[in-house]
């Protein structure tokens, strides 16, 4: 699915855009359609290894950025849009489909990655 802006520019500076970490800007009508698409893989979620593995297999990952769930592309990890911006809340999911297996990454910026099961310990 190719995602569009509402300033016409080049693929990869496209990318380059949505890897910061503010919010989605895309036109009305993209997101409407990525809601369409995105939203019932999340109301048929019953966990969240079904939830990862059913983005996977369209070629998107969860991962936190800046501390707030977000939607990327699984190939170039760059983010897509935040869960806020697909009309979900992580408590609702939370509530839902139990706490998330995270492993955050070095540095302070609260970015991590959403795991299927939880990390194995390095003895």
């Amino acid at each position: 699915m190719e995602l569009t802006h509402t300033k016409p520019t080049s693929h990869q500076t496209r990318f380059k855009q949505h890897a910061s970490h503010g919010p989605a800007q895309f036109d009305c009508e993209t997101a409407i359609l990525l809601r369409a698409i995105f939203l019932p893989i999340f109301e048929r979620a019953t966990g969240w290894t079904g939830l990862i593995d059913t983005l996977q297999s369209k070629g998107y990952h969860l991962a936190f950025r800046s501390g707030l769930l977000c939607l990327t592309d699984q190939s170039s990890g760059t983010r897509i849009c935040g869960l806020r911006f697909l009309g979900l809340r992580m408590q609702d999911l939370v509530a839902r489909l139990g706490r998330p297996y995270v492993l955050a990454y070095a540095g302070q910026s609260a970015d991590g990655e959403v795991l299927r099961h939880p990390p194995r310990r390095i003895v």
